[in-house]
């Protein structure tokens, strides 16, 4: 399981995030990415997590393991919501918060991994498309 989150730099201080509970996965964090960087970058994910970071209709497309997407925060109007769904990609997102705060921004990354486990156990939270 291959998670990406495309742009912590979007987070308030350095929130720090919980474990995942899988036996094998990896987590790769970029602090601030361009649209082409999502591009290369994110290629191989199975979730994407973006604060504010455009994930349009061909990075949908073409992240071809992609099976999941979570908008970090309140916002999601960053994310393709129509490609989405037309690849059946759910869509969570963390409500009534932004990373405006470290205070907020911790709670952001507790939320992004619990919506994570939700999801792995078939029990998703926050769906937003």
């Amino acid at each position: 399981m291959n998670i990406v989150l495309v742009d912590s730099g979007q987070l308030s201080g350095m929130p720090e995030f919980p474990p995942v509970n899988l036996p094998k996965f990896a987590w790769l964090e970029y602090v601030d990415l361009t649209e082409d960087g999502v591009d290369d970058r994110c290629w191989r994910a199975d979730i994407i997590v973006s604060t504010n970071t455009p994930i349009n209709a061909k990075v949908i497309k073409e992240t071809f393991k992609l099976k999941l997407l979570i908008a970090a925060g309140d916002k999601s109007d960053h994310i393709d919501l129509a490609a989405a769904k037309k690849r059946g990609i759910p869509v969570c997102n963390i409500p009534g918060l932004t990373g405006d705060t470290p205070e907020n921004a911790q709670k952001i990354a507790e939320q992004i991994i619990d919506t994570i486990h939700a999801w792995l156990d078939e029990k998703p939270i926050n769906l937003i498309a």
